[in-house]
């Protein structure tokens, strides 16, 4: 009885460590997904931007030869500057982007459209994240916005006021990813910015989205080739660098961590593989007078051990991965109050689920090999 207690306590030892590794790296990818996806809002595939100054000559880029490079679905200028903002009497800094309606063919914002809609950016109104607008006090759609912004062409140290620039206009759409979209978006019409900013055929930049599995990189250095040396021509990957290494060292961490709880979860066999071989001391006895030799009696304890970790590991697989299906599905785990996501993202990866299946036989195969060969003796 005692036998059989241990070893069911540790079929559940060796399956918990396994279901929760499999959940654990699900909900990861999930969420390293889905922050992937909001990241396409906030930053094209490739961008282009001038080596030297803030901007450039429209005609510095020919858009059209651009769109036909090979891997290239559509490319969009754009004009970006700080400026302040006032509305309802709350005045605040802002870095507006002035873009073509061609620009949300490049970045997928539809989905995140709280309030309004995009298409008002095409009839002058301006496009806020939800965090900007209420930091503004801009609460309503039609709030009317007064922009302010640098007139370098009547600059001057004895009428101040002369060289500022100023637009009104009115709040149509509401945008709510994620943070960072949140508190800084704010797009407005690009001839509206041009005349703002005083930047009559000037641009910042040129976003270009690609096609789904084209290689970035090659695009990238055709890109390069067609726009000049005066140029950088970068991906979305290499923008990001410094996030994406963090999210692999993160995996690193959970897998690592992961493994050690496996490893100390596998300790749980050590007891029934222990009591088993103290039980069967005659049976050992016997094989060993009838001829059969020591690492035959290690071998069977040895799989006895194993039998326990692969029943554990078997039950810890279909919790896991049914758990992870299902929340991938059916969404059981919700996120109250979040507009984005109804319920949390989960991504089952056929890799993450063999490499942990191969950590908990492993460790249940070296754990089993230590303990018989200490219990039996090495020879």
């Amino acid at each position: 009885s005692v036998i059989n207690i241990i070893a069911w306590v540790s079929l559940v030892a060796v399956a918990v460590p396994t279901a929760a590794m499999i959940i654990l790296l699900a909900m990861f990818n999930g969420l390293t997904d889905s922050i992937g996806e909001l990241n396409t809002a906030l930053d094209a595939d490739i961008e282009i931007v001038a080596k030297r100054g803030q901007t450039f000559h429209k005609e510095d880029i020919n858009i059209e030869l651009l769109a036909q490079t090979e891997g290239v679905v559509s490319t969009t200028p754009f004009i970006e500057q700080s400026i302040m903002a006032s509305a309802t009497g709350r005045q605040y800094p802002i870095q507006i982007r002035g873009v073509e309606p061609s620009y949300f063919d490049v970045m997928t914002l539809e989905r995140y459209v709280a309030q309004g809609s995009l298409e008002s950016l095409a009839a002058g109104d301006m496009i806020l994240g939800a965090s900007l607008a209420s930091t503004l006090r801009a609460y309503g759609l039609d709030t009317e916005i007064e922009l302010y912004a640098l007139n370098r062409r009547q600059l001057s140290t004895l009428l101040p006021t002369s060289g500022i620039s100023r637009h009104e206009t009115v709040l149509g759409g509401v945008v709510s990813a994620n943070a960072e979209i949140d508190e800084t978006l704010a797009l407005v019409n690009l001839a509206t910015a041009e005349r703002l900013l005083n930047y009559e055929g000037r641009r910042s930049g040129v976003v270009v989205k690609l096609t789904k599995g084209s290689d970035a990189e090659s695009v990238q250095q055709e890109l390069q080739s067609v726009v000049g040396e005066e140029f950088t021509v970068r991906t979305r990957e290499q923008k990001s660098a410094s996030m994406n290494a963090l999210i692999r060292l993160e995996r690193f961490a959970i897998i690592l961590i992961g493994s050690f709880i496996a490893i100390i979860a596998a300790f749980a066999i050590v007891g029934a593989v222990v009591m088993l071989i103290t039980e069967k001391r005659r049976d050992i006895a016997t094989l060993r007078s009838m001829g059969a030799k020591k690492s035959l009696v290690r071998d069977i304890f040895i799989g006895q051990g194993m039998l326990l970790t692969l029943a554990g590991c078997a039950i810890g697989l279909i919790i896991g991965v049914g758990f992870s299906l299902g929340q991938q599905h059916f969404g059981w785990i919700k996120i109250p109050g979040n507009m984005v996501f109804e319920s949390y993202p989960v991504e089952l990866s056929a890799l993450d689920t063999l490499l942990v299946v191969a950590i908990i036989i492993a460790a249940g195969w070296i754990i089993s090999q230590i303990t018989v060969r200490a219990k039996l003796g090495a020879k």
